[in-house]
């Protein structure tokens, strides 16, 4: 049975307030080892996790891979009474009672990348863990003592390990030997175990042999060519495990221009260490300078996603290399509710839309774009390269200080976006700083925005993938880009720079089953729905309208099973939260006015109620929620905005029975 709701977003400005901190009572996973495994074999993990009483099944997201419980064990007190018991990300004491062997199956084909897996119990389902799936041959760490260079594992690239870093200070050594000018990529992915802070990520370090007479197993740090910080985008799944995302040297390319025999270590930042704590570590050649795969990308990312900004006050959290197509404008359209054309457009048309003189949503505007390559030199006003609008431009910082220029003609009035791309390297390597100057070299708008946070005395400053501005009076316009440090350049800070005229549309959507403040972030408090019958769970939906979009927005929730509804409710506790964003921010008082890196956001509380007839479906499936667009009521074509996890229970006491005969 498919069910469609439909409900008008409506905006809402609202102060943070704290969330009251409910005890988990859903089945949650807290760790598992191994963490991957390779295509096309069998293995066993073993998983700890809490409340998995009567667990029965697995299920994995991307339906690719397959598996089954060989064990469900009750374990006995796991803490001592004298010991600090472990924190989870909302403050209280976790503590796993219970212990499964499941045997994975990854066929051949399985797509490479993290695919999402969760256990379904009586009392429902789990959070979601990952299991990295590689092509290449996986061993596991050597049982004997490799904490040292001296006693490292000797690993031949390309090499996958699964490790555990087990004792607090633990580094494991590994060893290997590259001939001269071998270029390699390291990545690292681990499970944190109970911790949940970003400190507990494990990282690499890179050493080389310093022998002497004093010391013939002395070993040096080698300073490696990729900057040290990782800063990649939340999935979903991830944001109730964990309060943080920065990480250390996970992700290493080097060059090594002398042969012979190299060390590594695996370790943490802090020095954290768990039993639990396993790893993941993954060795291989650079073959290009194009983004090779790393360990902990989704193999099978959620459609919904869309990722326009770049603001983690607004949890966007995004990434520099989402991808700016040459259909991106056609893309817009359809986020706008007026289909794109199809087909080449006349001369006219074609001419009358790259002179720029319009930004409506006329169709002429959403045309393929094809790339323009930059045209060195343009690093000066009167070398600038001429651009029309609109237009996407390839260039690349080609070595520190570098700047591009770029002219253009611009009306009165026109309303103008620019995006940028960085399919190389992204921040915190290269920080695109993209500034909008007039004909004299003054500049009118940039890229980076600034905010209040902390205490109310802070000022946040981000570097935003998105500008939007209104040209006052007409005339010749110029775009510069650089990176922000004027210490980085070559050959991967690549860029794309799309300029276009604004158009009003559906920007990004975002689901939300209940939120509290943590440190600097807010964490999802379940990433699933239970639903028993005869009950109901809220969900908050945010939309943002962007580049001025004044319609209406239209969700619709598919896949539904018998029994359960949705419907358009009164404001969810938490929507002042999420609404607000993390960051303290004084009531009328703006750093830098919003409106060229903000888009307006609503909020729209949705009900899913199963009634006490309701047929228990036993096995877990995806609600959809689908975003459609109404301008002038027209209702525009369905955009993906992101799926839940679902299953449906029975009433909670016969739940208890058919937990207590498992």
């Amino acid at each position: 049975m498919h069910l469609r709701m439909i409900a008008a977003a409506l905006c809402l400005v609202v102060p943070l307030i704290a969330q009251d901190r409910e005890p988990v009572t859903e089945p949650k996973l807290l760790s598992h080892f191994p963490i991957g495994g390779q295509q096309g074999t069998t293995f066993e993990v073993e998983i700890s996790g809490a409340a998995l009483q009567g667990a029965h099944a697995v299920w994995f997201e991307g339906g690719e891979l397959s598996g089954s419980i060989l064990k469900l064990e009750k374990l006995q007190d796991a803490y001592k009474e004298d010991e600090k018991k472990p924190e989870d990300y909302l403050g209280k004491a976790v503590k796993a009672d219970h212990q499964v062997v499941l045997q994975a199956q990854i066929p051949q084909t399985a797509s490479l990348g993290l695919h999402l897996f969760r256990l379904v119990t009586p009392r429902g389902l789990s959070n979601a863990l990952g299991l990295q799936v590689v092509s290449e041959p996986i061993i596991s760490e050597t049982a004997r003592p490799h904490q040292t260079a001296e006693e490292a594992q000797y690993l031949s690239v390309p090499a996958v390990v699964n490790g555990r870093l087990s004792e607090k200070g633990q580094r494991d050594f590994y060893a290997f030997r590259v001939p001269q000018g071998e270029e390699l990529l390291f990545s690292v992915r681990s499970d944190l175990g109970p911790s949940r802070t970003y400190q507990a990520q494990a990282g690499i370090t890179l050493y080389r042999s310093s022998a002497s007479w004093f010391d013939p197993n002395r070993v040096v740090r080698l300073a490696v060519d990729d900057p040290a910080l990782s800063w990649e985008p939340f999935h979903r799944y991830e944001r109730t495990r964990s309060t943080g995302r920065f990480s250390l040297f996970q992700h290493v390319s080097h060059r090594f221009e002398s042969p012979g025999r190299y060390f590594l270590s695996v370790g943490t930042f802090t020095g954290a260490g768990d039993p639990a704590h396993g790893y993941q570590l993954r060795i291989v050649r650079r073959r290009s300078a194009e983004p090779q795969p790393v360990l902990g990308k989704l193999a099978h990312p959620d459609q919904g996603d869309w990722l326009e900004r770049d603001s983690a006050t607004l949890r966007q959290l995004g990434s520099f290399q989402r991808p700016l197509e040459p259909n991106r404008l056609a893309i817009l359209h359809r986020r706008s509710g007026k289909a794109p054309p199809i087909g080449k457009l006349s001369a006219s048309a074609e001419s009358a839309s790259t002179e720029g003189h319009s930004s409506s949503l006329s169709p002429a505007h959403a045309f393929r774009l094809d790339p323009v390559p930059e045209a060195e030199p343009n690093n000066s006003l009167d070398r600038a390269d001429t651009v029309k609008i609109p237009g996407l431009i390839e260039g690349r910082i080609q070595n520190p200080g570098d700047i591009d220029l770029f002219r253009f003609q611009a009306e009165a009035g026109q309303k103008l976006a620019f995006e940028i791309e960085t399919p190389g390297v992204s921040p915190p390597h290269f920080n695109p700083w993209l500034k909008l100057l007039d004909a004299g070299g003054n500049e009118l708008v940039s890229n980076i925005y600034m905010e209040y946070g902390g205490d109310g005395d802070d000022v946040n400053k981000t570097v935003e993938r998105k500008t939007i501005v209104t040209i006052e009076q007409a005339g010749s316009y110029t775009l510069q880009i650089r990176d922000l440090t004027s210490v980085q350049g070559g050959e991967r800070f690549r860029y794309r720079l799309l300029a276009r005229p604004q158009v009003p549309h559906l920007g990004r959507v975002e689901i939300s089953l209940g939120v509290t403040p943590s440190l600097s972030t807010l964490i999802d408090k379940t990433d699933r729905i239970n639903l028993e019958a005869g009950q109901a769970k809220e969900m908050v939906v945010v939309c943002e309208k962007e580049e001025g979009f004044e319609g209406n927005v239209v969700l619709t929730v598919d896949n539904l099973p018998p029994g359960v509804q949705a419907w358009v409710s009164t404001a969810a506790g938490w929507t002042e939260t999420l609404m607000r964003g993390i960051q303290y921010r004084p009531l009328g008082v703006e750093v830098v006015s919003p409106r060229h890196h903000r888009p307006q956001r609503s909020a729209t509380t949705l009900v899913l109620w199963a009634s006490p007839d309701a047929p228990i479906t036993g096995n877990p499936s995806f609600l959809h929620l689908k975003a459609r667009p109404v301008v002038d009521g027209r209702v525009g074509p369905a955009v993906p905005a992101g799926k839940i996890p679902f299953l449906a229970l029975g009433p909670a006491e016969k739940t208890q029975v058919m937990t207590s005969r498992r």
